[in-house]
């Protein structure tokens, strides 16, 4: 079957899929993120993503082509979510400080209310997935790489940090740390490591995670005196 790449839906999916309504399509999805989140990508069966939607396993590959093609399409998505996000931030705020603030607790809060989405990532991290891994990156990665080193270049303008600042070295930094701070609202292995580092409870208090890991960056890239 040909697939429509129009921009109304992604190739990840069939044309049958994009004309369902989108309560349905929002159910076989949650279904499939459920799945992967709990299983892992190798263990997630397609009999029990179908089971979970209330639909046939006929009709799931009616909808995609392989069991590849739904893990991706629930990446995708989430990539689309988090272009708007960061882009929206940066946008909205004005000044550096307000930013790395304001993308901090963006990436608590994705976290705290989709912690799925949280272990799929570090799922896509692992050897298991290596050749999706490339794919996976020069997608997800080039979104937050491209906006971070405008960001700290604006910034740099600004005096707002460092004027021998390095933009692509800061800019990498910035996303691990955002990375960092998500997992260890998502995962129990990245919380019981945000406790051991930060002490018990700090799970249960993110805006004091969110305050320390601002000032850290701050100072580390020579912009801690600035209001």
């Amino acid at each position: 079957m040909a697939v429509d790449e129009s921009p109304e839906f992604p190739a990840r999916w069939t044309p049958i899929f994009a004309r369902l309504p989108e309560d349905k399509r929002a159910r076989v999805l949650y279904a499939a993120k459920r799945a992967f989140a709990e299983r892992g990508f190798a263990g997630a069966n397609v009999n029990d993503i179908a089971r979970a939607a209330g639909i046939s396993v006929g009709a799931l590959y009616k909808y995609f082509r392989t069991k590849q093609d739904i893990f991706l399409a629930i990446i995708e998505r989430s990539h689309e979510y988090l272009e708007e996000t960061i882009g929206g931030i940066i946008g909205r705020e004005r000044g550096f400080r307000a930013r790395v603030r304001a993308l901090l607790e963006a990436a608590v809060e994705s976290s705290r209310s989709d912690p799925d989405m949280v272990r799929i990532y570090i799922d896509c991290t692992t050897e298991e997935l290596g050749p999706l891994a490339l794919g996976l990156s020069r997608s997800i990665e080039s979104v937050a790489a491209t906006r971070y080193r405008a960001m700290v270049a604006e910034a740099k303008l600004a005096g707002e940090v460092a004027p021998g600042c390095d933009e692509a070295a800061a800019a990498f930094c910035l996303d691990d740390l955002f990375l960092m701070v998500q997992f260890s609202f998502g995962s129990e292995y990245y919380k019981q490591r945000l406790r051991l580092f930060l002490g018990e409870g700090a799970d249960e208090d993110p805006a004091s995670v969110v305050e320390a890991v601002s000032a850290f960056i701050y100072r580390a890239l020579g912009a801690a005196e600035r209001p």
